[in-house]
């Protein structure tokens, strides 16, 4: 990670690959030819510059105002070529970016959500605050890969150009800027080789502060309630503190190659005006020549020095890399073979749920929350899954969704448009009230459908506080924890799922609700499967599921669900 090494150019190609061969590239092409051409354009009208910059200084010497005037001519019409040139070439390069950044973005979210990956890679954190990663490193390294890619080539263009130039002038000056060139990039590479691994844990670190700060706004009423503004405080100075110290240690590297840089640039500088001025002292040069020179040996010295000069940005923009490349290598890891001695648990399409001898692990495989579990589910039953807290009651509908594989067995559960699941804590989108109703599947429901739907949660008298369903707040700020489970059934009431796996979804209502709500899932023939601890939703229910821990369970009706005599699993 510390090093432009192999592997560093291994994640630089292939984060840069899919894109110049997706479905855009033929725009993208386009649009890099074309600043490909503006680029060399530019340097080619430079050159021609300093050809004229050299006459109109022996036009001066030589008091020579006819030809002076006529070449102020021609420095016009490079003026006027110029202009169209600096103005498009920033706009096409920028347009390229944000057409690689719209694709990458995509492509990236689209990552996160295959598989469950932002889900997964929460649990691992080993690739932190993707949402860092997706909205602002994506944006860096997009423009930075195009800004870095142009101004080597432009390098060596400029060398190829103006090294030419000045070797007509001098070859010493050229030969001996050239290897100044390669020995102060190797002398920035060896002081600042740290710089890669430093940038890298700023932007965590900075990352992590934000987050926190986040959070902090996003709970700011639990925490004035709890009176833990001191304790929170605490935890914001602590990670703005590994900001600060990593900061110090960062500004303390910089220092180094910034020794190296200005003397560099300042030694070449030096140098090249001791050669140059031998030769015009001994009336080898013209003046127009020492100007010609003058320019030419700044703009190889630029060309040259590139890596020197943007060696610090450089390891900024590795670091970069490094977190995209890491956040894609896991999501893409979460397809990969599982190692020796652990299985996964099969899930396959059914028309009913269905567990075939499923054995539960903990996702580090660790720890067995189920063991040999079967049972089905058939249509219009109703089955309720109880135990103390940590047993397992939660995972076993994260198995039933697939996004804890970690065991052994098969389940089979009905299409994914079949089902749904509502939690103890109900997901607010960001968005209207339509959109909160309506999501994920019920795009085309009518207003007259989203009403009612409202109704039959006792939700009528949001509609009289808000002027419409295309009013857009802060839901979950707006909406107390038992109105937002009813706005949860109301969305569940207007997608009509076969299947609805509720996870103490009915925790924060009274008893009234809560009896509207499930009575009308009974109603419906909807199959309910629900894990709660309230006792007194076995009325609701067929059947009882209970955990007992130690990944042992028994199936149970729901009349006999209080017997001691009933046999455990085989």
């Amino acid at each position: 990670m510390d090093r432009f090494d192999r592997q560093f150019f291994r994640r630089l190609w292939s984060l840069t690959k899919p894109y110049w061969y997706s479905d855009q590239r033929r725009t993208a092409l386009g649009l890099f030819v074309l600043l490909l051409l503006f680029m060399f354009g530019a340097i080619g009208l430079q050159g021609i510059f300093s050809f004229i910059l050299r006459d109109l200084t022996n036009a001066l010497v030589a008091k020579d105002a006819t030809r002076y005037y006529r070449l102020l001519e021609y420095v016009l019409v490079w003026v006027l070529v110029m202009v169209p040139v600096a103005a498009y070439a920033p706009w096409i390069g920028g347009r390229l970016a944000i057409l690689w950044r719209e694709w990458l973005t995509h492509r990236f979210t689209e990552l996160g959500f295959s598989n469950h990956g932002f889900y997964r890679i929460g649990l691992s954190g080993r690739a932190d605050n993707p949402d860092q990663r997706i909205s602002e490193d994506i944006n860096t390294f997009t423009g930075q890969t195009l800004d870095y890619l142009f101004q080597f080539l432009a390098s060596a263009v400029t060398f190829a150009t103006f090294f030419g130039i000045l070797w007509s002038i001098s070859p010493r000056l050229a030969l001996v800027l050239s290897g100044a060139a390669v020995a102060g990039t190797y002398a920035s590479a060896l002081v600042g080789g740290r710089l890669v691994t430093i940038n890298f844990n700023q932007q965590r670190y900075e990352a992590d502060f934000r987050f926190a700060l986040v959070h902090v706004r996003d709970h700011a009423e639990e925490i004035t309630m709890y009176g833990g503004e001191h304790n929170e405080s605490a935890r914001l100075n602590r990670r703005f503190g590994d900001v600060f110290r990593n900061f110090n240690l960062l500004i303390l590297w910089q220092r180094r190659p910034a020794f190296v840089t200005f003397f560099y640039t300042n030694a070449l500088v030096l140098l090249a005006n001791f050669l140059l001025a031998g030769a015009y002292f001994a009336g080898k040069l013209q003046l127009g020549q020492f100007t010609q020179a003058a320019m030419a040996y700044s703009s190889l010295t630029d060309a040259l020095s590139l890596v020197v000069t943007k060696f610090q940005g450089l390891t900024s923009y590795a670091a970069v890399v490094n977190r995209l490349a890491m956040f894609r290598e896991e999501c893409e890891s979460l397809e990969a073979e599982l190692p020796n001695g652990r299985s996964r648990i099969q899930v396959a399409e059914a028309a009913d749920l269905e567990f075939d001898r499923v054995t539960l692990l903990t996702p580090d495989y660790n720890r067995a929350l189920l063991s040999g579990l079967s049972f089905k589910l058939a249509c219009g039953d109703r089955l309720l899954v109880k135990g103390p807290s940590g047993v397992g009651k939660t995972s076993l509908l994260r198995a039933i969704a697939q996004i804890w594989q970690a065991g052994e067995g098969r389940i089979l559960r009905p299409p994914a448009g079949d089902n749904l699941f509502l939690s103890q804590r109900p997901y607010m989108i960001l968005g209207t009230l339509r959109d909160q109703l309506c999501y994920p599947r019920a795009a085309g429901a009518s207003e007259d459908e989203m009403r009612q739907a409202l109704y039959e949660v006792n939700l009528g008298d949001l509609l009289d506080r808000v002027p419409g369903f295309d009013t857009e707040l802060n839901w979950a700020h707006v909406l107390s924890p038992g109105e937002q489970q009813r706005l949860a059934f109301a969305r569940l009431f207007l997608h009509r799922p076969r299947y609805v796996f509720l996870d103490e979804a009915t925790s924060a209502l009274d008893s009234n609700n809560e009896a509207i709500l499930y009575r009308h899932l009974e109603e419906t023939g909807t199959t309910v499967l629900s894990v709660s601890h309230h006792a007194g939703l076995l009325r609701y229910h067929k059947r009882v599921l209970e955990l007992a821990g130690g990944a042992n369970w028994k199936l149970v009706p729901c009349t006999a669900a209080a017997s001691a005599n009933t046999e455990p699993n085989p």
